[in-house]
């Protein structure tokens, strides 16, 4: 790899309610965050379809 190599990540937030709407660099469809399970409880979230939290895609990305 060259030496000068550099990558800036670029993201933009959408706040939708409970969820946020992640726009990642040049991916044009979102990452949406929300919550489920225990986390759900711990923060005492309203009902809804679980979706994934940001913990979650953390733990998914480190171990990938």
């Amino acid at each position: 790899m060259p030496d000068d190599f550099e990558y800036v990540s670029r993201a933009r937030l959408e706040y939708q309610g409970a969820y946020r709407h992640a726009y990642l660099g040049d991916v044009a469809e979102p990452v949406i965050y929300g919550v489920q399970g225990a986390l759900r409880e711990y923060y005492g979230a309203k009902e809804g379809p679980p979706i994934a939290s940001t913990l979650d895609h953390i733990v998914a990305a480190v171990a990938g």
